[in-house]
């Protein structure tokens, strides 16, 4: 109480110049340094929270799983609530969203969709870190995905089949027509990873910027404005609640598609 008294008497420069500073200092203070050589692999805010958002995953997933119960208390409904919203909604109700074969990647998208979910939510917790802001963990989620799709459709049509079926084989003027159609096939698998990575990357920090820049002018135009600026940024708060339930799932589900595409050959 005392130190925001002390805030408020502080001009509207040295109010910023203050919280540039808290900023910075906050920054380091989760930093470990480690080095090989010349490499750096410190451990800084970013990794600590994932490690967090994996921790909470593992034993949300793993241990309530085998702490059931007949009489099942709070934690328990809640797992198996989102175990059945998962399989409902991502598993296809058990039968995977193309056909059953799919459904055997359903326990590794349910994964996904806690722990994005768990680091969304997370982030909306002050003083931690917006883990999926990071465009390189978003990204190598992706790849990852990218990954598993061309694996098993490589194994499922074997290498020649899987790149034969990236254009219709009837396709009218298929000397002009099947080569463009392939190649452009070729490039959607490969803007598939960026798309998911960027999708999911922009919307959350664009939801945190807005709520910083709402409470930002509270320094630019005097404690009055935070009449309007706290509501709106409590507002976008909420809204923000949402988009981190709905972007872990679409996140998901979309890796749920591509895998059983690839697997079906229905491109």
């Amino acid at each position: 109480m005392t130190g925001t008294l002390a805030l408020m008497k502080l001009s509207h420069e040295q109010l910023r110049e203050e919280i540039l500073h808290i900023w910075n200092t906050s920054k380091h203070k989760w930093v470990i340094p480690i080095h090989i050589g010349p490499i750096d692999i410190s451990i800084s805010k970013i990794e600590w929270f994932l490690f967090i958002g994996v921790a909470i995953t593992f034993l949300f997933l793993f241990i309530g799983s085998r702490l059931l119960k007949d009489r099942p208390g709070a934690y328990q409904v809640l797992v198996e609530e989102t175990y059945g919203f998962g399989r409902n909604m991502l598993g296809g109700g058990g039968k995977g969203q193309i056909g059953e074969e799919g459904y055997r990647w359903f326990p590794y998208t349910l994964a996904i969709f806690v722990l994005l979910l768990v680091l969304n939510l997370m982030a909306l917790i002050p003083n931690t870190y917006p883990v999926t802001t990071n465009l390189s963990f978003t990204g190598v989620l992706a790849i990852l995905t990218f990954l598993i799709t061309q694996y098993q459709g490589v194994k499922h049509h074997g290498l020649r089949g899987y790149l034969k079926d990236f254009a219709p084989p009837d396709l009218p003027a298929k000397a002009v027509l099947w080569p463009a159609m392939w190649f452009l096939r070729l490039i959607q698998e490969f803007t598939k990873p960026l798309t998911l990575a960027v999708r999911l990357y922009a919307n959350i920090i664009s939801g945190h910027l807005i709520i910083f820049v709402f409470l930002s002018f509270i320094l630019y135009f005097g404690t009055f404005f935070a009449i309007v600026s706290v509501p709106a940024a409590v507002v976008f708060y909420a809204f923000e609640i949402f988009v981190a339930v709905i972007q872990a799932y679409i996140f998901a589900i979309l890796t749920q598609v591509y895998i059983e595409i690839a697997i079906y050959g229905e491109g």
